[in-house]
């Protein structure tokens, strides 16, 4: 821990190497003799603060900076800037010469340094205000003569606009001729074949009358698409700061096989729904984080404290849906399939981002404070803004139901439009053992060595329970082969 701390002074500044070894045979100092802002070394042979505690073999050799001569805890102190501690003036040597002279020398260099750029500035303005005259009455000259070049081109373009326009007019008066002629040709074209389908449509093979559909079962073969809002997510441990979850949306294709009995004179049909669904589902969470833990090294324990403005992360999923319902269809066109639905998700990914991460440490037993420094941890630029796979694969047993209307064409297909909702009764997912943080310290630092700083992502450190619901609109279209038809 103590080349932890060198390493630290170094990267600060305030760490260089002197030589004492003359100072340590100097007479005995008054207080009188320092003063704030002085620089001073410790002596080697003194190996403890005013407070009793030990030395650390580091602070010799090095030069200090005196932040306050005397206190009401130790009138005839003097303490350290930096380390903060209290030494005796016997325990250092003033290493300032005429600290009084040093500053008034220094305070006129920076008033006449001050003039000097002063009068460079005013130097430099006097010739930008020359040049810029100079560059106006240029500019001034150029706008002229632009503008006398528009008023010749502007009358140079209304004249090829008069001859534009009249050119114009007389192909607008053929071109629609023209078209008028094509489009009477056009609708001809168009009734003919009108006429021909209505003709098909009425050859008793095609026609399904009210008591053949009736008393008919029906094999079924459906493609639909649907989507609306939808949640991948459900719960959230408690150690996330305000988290929650976040409706995102979903978007499924449909392919399904479905047989229905004969209804032997009543309105409804009953049959039974299997099929496979495709689609990608999206939701997100959002959150806080600020916890505290501490790490135990061969040096000594640090006690971390982690926290972050706003954590967001939007997880994604394609998965299949493999649907047995249920199904209800009324004669008068209205129809309810409801049943269990078995989605497995085929890949999952998420896009996390951290708005202002922070690793404050508390490193003993020197008790120093560090913040967001390399050798205690920090989260890089690329932790912070990141996409990957989370681990999570779930299976989630879900009841769904969809209710709507479909019209029947007559060629014995039909068209239907309706809303869904599926709700999770089951899931695989139990959520994952919750690591020390989001931000996590997977290496401590050591000597010469700095700590490894791991993010996770928000759903695999703080979700118990990841489920699925969605709710939306839905459009398939049905291929239908009714049985005993009468042709």
């Amino acid at each position: 821990m103590k080349t932890i701390m060198r390493n630290l002074f170094i990267a600060t500044g305030l760490l260089f190497a002197v030589s004492v070894s003359a100072q340590e045979a100097a007479p005995a100092a008054q207080l009188s003799d320092f003063h704030v802002g002085d620089t001073i070394v410790i002596k080697k042979d003194h190996e403890r603060y005013l407070t009793g505690e030990k030395m650390s073999k580091w602070v010799y050799n090095v030069e200090h900076t005196i932040q306050q001569v005397g206190g009401k805890r130790f009138p005839n102190g003097i303490l350290i800037r930096g380390i903060f501690s209290w030494v005796g003036p016997d325990d250092i040597v003033n290493k300032s010469e005429k600290p009084s002279e040093a500053a008034a020398e220094q305070t006129a260099k920076q008033q006449a340094e001050e003039e000097a750029k002063k009068a460079a500035e005013e130097e430099a303005a006097r010739k930008a205000a020359a040049r810029q005259a100079h560059q106006d009455s240029i500019k001034a000259a150029h706008q002229e003569a632009a503008r006398q070049d528009s008023i010749a081109k502007a009358e140079t373009a209304r004249q090829d606009s008069i001859t534009k326009a009249e050119t114009a007019h007389q192909d607008s008066i053929a071109q629609a001729a023209e078209q008028q002629r094509k489009d009477s040709v056009r609708q001809a074209e168009k009734d003919s074949l009108l006429q021909a389908f209505y003709n098909q449509q009425n050859d008793p093979a095609y026609v399904i009358t009210k008591d053949q559909k009736s008393n008919s079962g029906c094999d079924r073969f459906t493609i639909g698409v649907r989507g609306g809002a939808a949640s991948l997510m459900q719960n959230l441990d408690e150690a996330f700061q305000n988290g929650k979850w976040n409706v995102g949306f979903d978007a499924m294709l449909d392919l399904q096989y479905a047989h229905y009995w004969k209804k032997f004179g009543k309105k409804m049909q009953y049959g039974l729904i299997v099929g496979l669904g495709a689609g990608y589902a999206r939701s997100h969470v959002s959150g806080a984080v600020d916890e505290k833990f501490r790490v135990n090294t061969s040096e000594g324990p640090i006690d971390y404290t982690v926290t972050a403005e706003n954590v967001k992360e939007y997880d994604g999923q394609i998965q299949l849906e493999v649907p047995i319902m249920f199904s209800m269809i009324h004669e008068n066109g209205f129809f309810l399939n409801i049943g269990p639905r078995f989605a497995l998700p085929v890949y999952e990914n998420y896009n996390q981002s951290i708005a202002k991460p922070e690793i404050n440490a508390m490193i003993y037993p020197e008790e120093v404070p560090v913040k967001n420094q390399p050798i205690t941890g920090v989260v890089t630029d690329e932790q912070a803004d990141s996409k990957g796979k989370w681990k999570a694969s779930t299976l989630n047993v879900m009841l769904g139901a969809e209710l709507g209307y479909e019209f029947t064409f007559k060629n014995r297909n039909s068209l239907g439009i309706g809303v869904y909702g599926n709700y999770s009764l089951y899931s695989l997912y139990k959520g994952v053992d919750k690591t020390t943080s989001l931000i996590d310290i997977t290496e401590a630092p050591s000597t010469g060595k700095n700590a490894v700083v791991t993010v996770t992502p928000a759903t695999d450190a703080y979700g118990k329970g990841i489920g699925y619901f969605d709710v939306g609109l839905k459009l398939a279209y049905h291929f239908n082969w009714w049985k005993e038809i009468v042709k």
